[in-house]
């Protein structure tokens, strides 16, 4: 692969336009493999020359990407180590929203650049959190584009995981559906607001504008996807490790499939007035092997 310096004004403006089947595709992780050894001489100099950038003419070299499909072997750590590649680069340009998201069989990019990759239309929670967090620098045009099929990115060179952001990718927790939520109906006994008969209320009701997006709470696969159900109208079931699963209920449509998989924060619908409501809001339940629970248990319920 041809390798030439671009200063560092000239990559502010420059569009990678990336077809990802076309790619080097590394066969193993090892240095052995010629693929692979060319890729790791191109973070070593990338490496380097982001080192001396500041003490020579603003002077980096290009950004380019490798594909490598996950075995059985590989965890996200594993494959970061023996890449030389932050945790953040291979999981923002990846869309891997947690440490412990299974790889195996997935095509990886692997970018030969360290830095953070945040598309421009977030659908996770986590992506939501790093716009936010640089939403100055992407203000200011401090940033590259960066196009790897269909999406697109902004590449911030350098760039890291705040710590607060470090701390929920490696052990997140259940998040709130909708993180803005008001609550109007807690977990317990209560009178029906439809009918006025008092009956156990089996979750939380989050009051929101109607079309709200809403939320996986947590990395699951898709268990259920219903629709004109007399109670819960449309609603989505997502199956979580650990026995646990998450009913999200009144959605206004779901835009996941059964059997699909989706991380914690990706937008499986949003806020609706279906089944029986009197307004725009989620009904979200939760469960254990069965058994239904306060979501106020699993779920850091802000104040």
């Amino acid at each position: 692969m041809k390798k030439f310096i671009l200063t560092a004004a000239f990559l502010i403006s420059l569009i990678s336009n990336v077809n990802a089947q076309n790619l080097p595709l590394i066969p193993e992780l090892k240095s052995s493999d010629m693929i692979f050894k060319q890729y790791q001489e191109e973070v070593s100099a990338n490496i380097k020359a982001t080192a001396e950038v500041k003490n020579k003419n603003n002077e980096l070299l290009p950004l380019n990407f490798y594909t490598y499909k996950a075995t059985e072997n590989d965890s996200f750590f594993t494959i970061a180590a023996r890449c030389s590649i932050w945790q953040e680069t291979i999981s923002t340009i990846n869309s891997i929203s947690e440490s412990g998201e299974k790889l195996t069989g997935r095509n990886l990019i692997l970018p030969t650049q360290n830095g953070i990759f945040i598309p421009e239309i977030q659908n996770t929670q986590i992506e939501i959190l790093l716009f936010n967090e640089y939403e100055n620098e992407i203000a200011e045009g401090l940033y590259e584009n960066c196009k790897i099929g269909t999406k697109k990115f902004y590449f911030l060179r350098g760039k890291r995981f705040s710590p607060s952001i470090r701390s929920y990718f490696l052990n997140p927790a259940m998040i709130l559906p909708i993180e803005k939520g008001i609550i109007t109906s807690k977990y317990g006994n209560r009178k029906n607001p439809v009918t006025g008969n008092w009956r156990f209320h089996k979750g939380i009701d989050l009051a929101a504008p109607l079309k709200t997006p809403v939320s996986a709470c947590k990395s699951g696969k898709i268990k259920k996807v219903g629709k004109k159900h007399v109670l819960y109208g449309t609603y989505v079931i997502i199956s979580h490790k650990g026995g646990f699963e998450s009913l999200y209920a009144h959605l206004n449509d779901a835009t996941v499939t059964e059997g699909q998989e989706v991380s914690t924060g990706h937008v499986i619908g949003h806020v609706g007035i279906t089944g029986q409501t009197t307004g725009p809001h989620l009904h979200f339940e939760i469960f254990q092997n069965g058994q239904n629970m306060d979501p106020a248990l699993k779920v850091k319920i802000k104040n």
